[in-house]
């Protein structure tokens, strides 16, 4: 993302007081250039904001100083065989403490587990298709019924892709449900969209339909309404 075009997402939070950011979007934070200066920049624009930061871990032996050093709130390594972090890495991570490790459940062996025992911060979660981008069943993992309820995405997680792309969710990588572009539509116009009104009304009355349609990321979170919430008149 151009670091001016950053700037401006940030600079548009910050009139809404303090925010929660998730730098991830499709690709590896810590392979960003910039991504030093942004962690500090969302940070000074508003002490109060929060930067949870993920990465695949492949560049961390190399970057642990600069990443303590910058200090974001919270990071986020999911696992994978592909990241070997050495003995110093591990020990400045954990007295760092905001290294957290995550266990997806169905593709984890139990080797890993083993390894991150005794560490401190974990999580586990189960495995999603990715805005149905992702077939589970090639990995042993069987479709199930479940009762649907509106996806916290909606409300809680606006998408901002590199290119100023305003996206429904983050589980959109093809970008299949594009409702504006930064900096012409601003992000709280698009929060506020009549498109967006629309596909939310739709997830209350218990229809899904574009890509929501076979999604199961819904099922990471919590319902967020109660019943009488979920009615055409709400």
């Amino acid at each position: 993302m151009d670091f001016g075009l950053f700037q401006r997402i940030v600079d548009e939070g910050a009139r809404f007081g303090p925010r929660s950011y998730s730098a991830h979007l499709f690709g590896e934070s810590l392979l960003y250039p910039r991504w030093r200066e942004a962690v500090r920049y969302i940070h000074a624009r508003n002490r109060r904001n929060r930067l949870l930061l993920t990465t695949n871990g492949t560049t961390l032996n190399r970057v642990v100083d600069d990443l303590i050093a910058t200090n974001p709130d919270l990071v986020l390594w999911t696992w994978r065989p592909e990241a070997k972090f050495t003995a110093a890495t591990k020990a400045k991570l954990w007295r760092w403490g905001k290294f957290r490790v995550r266990f997806i459940q169905e593709i984890t062996p139990k080797e890993a587990y083993l390894e991150w025992a005794d560490w401190p911060n974990v999580e586990g979660r189960q495995l999603h298709n990715y805005g149905a981008n992702i077939d589970l069943q090639s990995f042993g993992v069987r479709p199930t019924a479940s009762q649907r309820w509106p996806c916290y995405h909606l409300w809680l997680a606006p998408a901002v892709s590199w290119n100023g792309d305003l996206l429904l969710c983050c589980a959109d990588p093809k970008k299949q449900e594009i409702l504006g572009r930064f900096p012409a539509m601003s992000v709280a116009e698009m929060w506020r969209s009549a498109k967006l009104q629309t596909i939310r009304r739709a997830h209350r009355d218990g229809r899904y339909e574009g890509i929501c349609k076979d999604c199961d990321v819904w099922k990471q979170y919590p319902d967020l309404f109660f019943g009488w919430q979920k009615k055409s008149s709400a």
